[in-house]
């Protein structure tokens, strides 16, 4: 998952949570649903999957920390609680919304003292969940794999995003994607169509420069912005497979290859092809600048379309950004956003591992996707009530060469304030493409040491 701009609730408010406990008693009498969770297959979780159950004298609350802060996931997920409490009355889902770099932060105290939630989202790389399945913090959930039929539901890489140990620990709950959107009518202006090379894309950069415009709107007073950029780079320039080994403990981010990754991006910096002074550009305003058609394209994920939409209706498109590297196959920084985790201490492991396959249910995905979640189930997506924009995003999803790597939501905390730090002085030229992955490789080494990947 990545950074969202948005706060809607404080560490103060955070801090009370975890003072006060969130999650609720164990039942007293009878189990917390009429279906042992184990006992459920998928055909029993799609059919019955809003069939009201009858109210149990054991009724039982199910905390939740989620980070879906922007209105239209909220929204789906809000509309999928209620219909789970219909179909469950003895359940009650207690909801608690946090901006993501706090629940980051929160949510392994929170779990250690026994006041965390049920069920939480959070990243599911190895730098996150994979330290919390390694604490003995989240649920061992490989039984349900096959009794709740998670194995012919999910694709194999999308269990395997979440499987640690051979054990597996969550649902992974989002496809994202990291590409580039850009204003329909600005191309048509500069007589260009979406490039197919990277010598294309950097002839539209020159062509919008040559017309007062800013070529890609980019900013990082927020810092993690560069992530993005960090992660869009190493694939087209690298490739998904490098990555990988890396990724692996294989090989180290101290290559030529993804020195030369940076630097290229750091070309487009040089030339002025990105927005002016981006260390002092908000993320906010960088979305701005691009929705009042300063900028010709703007690179982020595929979580911004629904803003996109509502803000340049059906004058903004999206392309995966082409191989720097003419040899490698298309493919954008991507994969799960985040996973649904349930907690090693709750108190009604059946009752939230019940809610947790409720969420992700094949009947329920149509939820996820007409507000702008892409959820790891097929579906018809032409028969969405959903904007073309993102159709044709879902569409990108299932490239040939599939999804890379969104490297940020798989490296370690302290790995990532290196970088983003580091980053920020290859932005102001202070430092190379060389300088930035030997620091990064120097702090992933320090937290691998540590076990904290």
């Amino acid at each position: 998952m990545v950074n969202k701009p948005k706060a809607v609730i404080s560490m103060v408010l955070i801090a009370l949570v975890l003072l006060t406990g969130c999650s609720a008693k164990a039942p007293s009498s009878s189990t917390a649903s009429s279906e042992s969770a184990a006992d459920a297959g998928e055909a029993n979780a799609n059919s019955n999957a809003n069939v009201a159950e009858t109210p149990s004298e054991g009724a039982v609350t199910v905390t939740i920390w989620d980070n879906f802060t922007d209105e239209a996931p909220s929204k789906a997920l809000d509309e999928l609680i209620t219909s789970f409490e219909e179909a469950n009355p003895s359940i009650s889902i207690k909801r608690t919304t946090l901006k993501n770099e706090d629940l980051r932060n929160t949510i392994k105290p929170a779990l250690t003292s026994g006041k965390g939630p049920d069920i939480f989202n959070y990243d599911a790389g190895p730098g996150y969940l994979g330290v919390l399945a390694k604490s003995g913090l989240a649920m061992d959930l490989t039984q349900y794999v096959d009794t709740m039929g998670w194995s012919e539901r999910f694709p194999a890489w999308v269990n395997e995003r979440v499987t640690f140990d051979n054990k597996v620990y969550g649902i992974g709950n989002e496809i994202e994607l990291i590409g580039v959107y850009y204003n329909k009518k600005i191309f048509e202006e500069l007589g260009v169509e979406v490039p197919k090379t990277y010598e294309q894309f950097l002839e539209i950069c020159k062509k919008a420069k040559e017309k007062g415009l800013v070529a890609v709107s980019f900013d990082d007073k927020d810092q993690w912005p560069a992530f993005h950029l960090e992660s869009v780079f190493y694939t087209a320039t690298a490739g998904k497979d490098k990555i990988r080994e890396v990724l692996d403990k294989q090989a180290s981010f101290d290559q030529p290859v993804f020195a030369e990754a940076l630097d290229t991006f750091g070309q487009l910096i040089k030339d002025g092809y990105i927005s002016p002074n981006p260390l002092s550009v908000s993320f906010d305003d960088g979305n701005k600048e691009f929705y009042a058609g300063k900028a010709a394209m703007r690179i982020t994920g595929s979580w911004m379309v629904s803003e996109m939409v509502e803000n340049m209706k059906d004058n903004v498109g999206f392309f995966i950004m082409p191989s720097v590297n003419p040899e490698l196959p298309l493919s954008a920084p991507g994969g799960i956003g985040g996973a649904m985790v349930v907690s090693a201490k709750t108190k009604q492991p059946e009752a939230t591992v019940k809610f947790l396959n409720f969420l992700f249910t094949r009947e329920n995905a149509v939820h996820w996707y007409q507000n702008s979640k892409i959820p790891p189930l097929d579906i018809d997506v032409e028969s969405l009530d959903a904007s073309p924009l993102f159709k044709e995003v879902v569409k990108m999803v299932n490239t040939p060469a599939g999804l890379s790597y969104n490297i940020d939501v798989l490296m370690p905390q302290k790995v990532n304030n290196v970088t983003q730090n580091i980053m920020q002085e290859l932005i102001a030229g202070k430092k190379t493409g060389s300088d930035v992955v030997k620091e990064k490789q120097k702090a992933f080494q320090e937290e691998i040491a540590a076990g904290n990947y």
